[in-house]
């Protein structure tokens, strides 16, 4: 399993020139254990109704058919990741990326980003 964060979400479907070589390798050999958070959702859509992303399409029609081209699987938010979320160095400030952190770290599993402070985090492996 591979979880992506926001950024690499969005851009899977669209701008993967966005993507590193790496990063691009890595999304097609995991291509059938991509992994989101829900937050990720929550934080587009709220992108998007402040007008900071356009969206092609409703948040909901989006999402599903990301879910069907990509066979995303969601990770879902618990407390124990939240706990853990609030509970991981002050590196990163951004609550839904430190949500993703938490989530990749509690699985064990790598996350795709662009953002340097995931970096920050020793024990995360990122790929990018």
């Amino acid at each position: 399993m591979t979880l992506l964060d926001t950024c690499a979400l969005i851009w899977l479907n669209g701008n993967r020139r966005d993507f590193s070589p790496a990063a691009v390798k890595w999304l097609d050999r995991h291509a059938d254990s991509l992994c989101l958070s829900p937050v990720s959702l929550m934080e587009i859509g709220m992108k998007s109704r402040k007008g900071m992303l356009e969206m092609p399409c409703p948040l909901e029609t989006w999402y599903a058919s990301m879910v069907e081209l990509y066979s995303l699987r969601e990770l879902p938010l618990s407390a124990s990741i939240a706990m853990d979320a609030a509970n991981l160095p002050e590196l990163h400030k951004d609550p839904f990326d430190r949500i993703i952190i938490a989530t990749a770290l509690s699985h064990h599993i790598p996350v795709v980003t662009a953002d340097v402070k995931f970096r920050e985090y020793p024990q995360l492996k990122v790929v990018w």
